[in-house]
């Protein structure tokens, strides 16, 4: 199996998920020889890395994309061409990791030209804490080495899942978009702590330590209803709450959340 060790690893594009992706990789990857280049267009994200000893900033892409052995583009979506054209005559026998919404594994290699290697990973912005859910799927012309080496590169920020690229809209809004949908639920939750007296500090983290609670109870085994059927006893508080949030649709009010913003990655997938 090929190993992000001793690797020259370029990421295009320090926003957040390419912050998170860099510095997961630094923690994580302890070979002295392992190098890794970075370019953006806003200098201020670079200069956050200056003097760090294992990390090159590059003056341009083009500059990476010839010293790298693999490439991570965390770009948006609509730039995504105008990045991948210039650079593609460097992309020879090289690796492209993209995590681009929306943009497929077809549409990366046309931008890059014929017989490139591309993988596309779906990562969220849980990668800022370590607790990145990514998923990812090889192109037509990536091997096995190619998807084992992302799956390492990518375990330095989270978990990683292997899926089919027809399955990565539905995670798209899944996961990608999916951190944001909880996080409107724990400030809700918060702001009714506030309502009832609570300080808006202490409402909001018990509010997000009892997500986490609950989504660790289900990693461990536990189902959802068990969850509830475990808390809600007869009369009691809990119950009262469930019926609050099925009169209000809250459960149909969620799975909307998903469904449409997995119908706008098929839209961006589709242009």
């Amino acid at each position: 199996m090929k190993s992000a060790k001793g690797k020259k690893i370029g990421i295009i594009g320090i926003g957040n998920i390419g912050t998170s992706i860099l510095r997961g990789l630094l923690a994580t990857v302890d070979d002295a020889d392992a190098r890794f280049l970075i370019n953006d267009l806003r200098r201020e994200s670079l200069d956050a890395f200056a003097g760090e000893p294992r990390v090159e900033i590059c003056e341009s892409n083009e500059e990476l994309a010839k010293k790298a052995e693999i490439v991570i583009l965390a770009v948006k979506p609509k730039d995504v061409r105008m990045v991948l054209e210039p650079i593609a005559p460097l992309m020879t026998d090289k690796l492209l990791i993209s995590v681009a919404a929306g943009v497929s594994t077809a549409e990366l290699e046309r931008y890059l030209g014929e017989g490139k290697r591309v993988i596309r990973v779906m990562p969220n912005i849980g990668a800022k804490v370590g607790e990145s859910v990514s998923v990812l799927c090889r192109g037509r012309n990536a091997v096995a080495d190619d998807e084992e080496l992302a799956d390492e590169i990518f375990s330095a920020i989270g978990s990683v899942y292997h899926m089919n690229e027809s399955d990565m809209d539905v995670i798209t809004g899944l996961s990608g978009s999916g951190i944001a949908f909880f996080a409107e639920v724990i400030d809700a939750m918060a702001d009714a702590g506030v309502y009832e007296g609570l300080p808006r500090g202490s409402a909001l983290t018990i509010a997000a330590r009892t997500a986490l609670g609950a989504a660790r109870m289900i990693l461990a085994g536990d189902d959802p209803a068990t969850i509830k059927a475990m808390t809600a006893s007869p009369g009691g508080t809990t119950i009262r709450g469930l019926y609050a949030m099925e009169s209000r649709a809250v459960r149909a009010a969620m799975m909307d959340a998903v469904i449409e913003a997995t119908r706008r990655s098929r839209e961006m997938n589709r242009r």
